[in-house]
């Protein structure tokens, strides 16, 4: 025989449930905002010849880190993402 909860231990269940869905709400945005600024770097690198990290990170607002992290993902999807004889980075088709 299944025991009833008391009001107290459902607005605890409820609460709890509460923090999951935000929990999971919080790491879809944060992963469709990883694919948006991969996007981003991804469209920078196309419309410029030869681009710098430090540019792109000036152009995105975002730190030098996070724009190499994106370039190291786009290397992962098969793009051929190069450094040229002055540090910039270069798309090749």
């Amino acid at each position: 025989m299944k025991k009833e909860l008391t009001k107290e231990e459902m607005t605890k269940v409820i609460e709890n449930q509460e923090q999951i869905i935000l929990d999971l709400q919080i790491r879809i945005e944060n992963s469709s905002n990883g694919t948006k600024r991969k996007m981003q770097v991804l469209e920078l690198l196309r419309d410029s010849t030869s681009i710098s990290i430090l540019e792109m990170s000036k152009k995105l607002g975002i730190s030098a880190k996070n724009v190499s992290s994106q370039l190291t993902y786009l290397r992962t999807d098969g793009y051929k993402v190069f450094t040229d004889n002055h540090g910039k980075k270069v798309l090749m088709d």
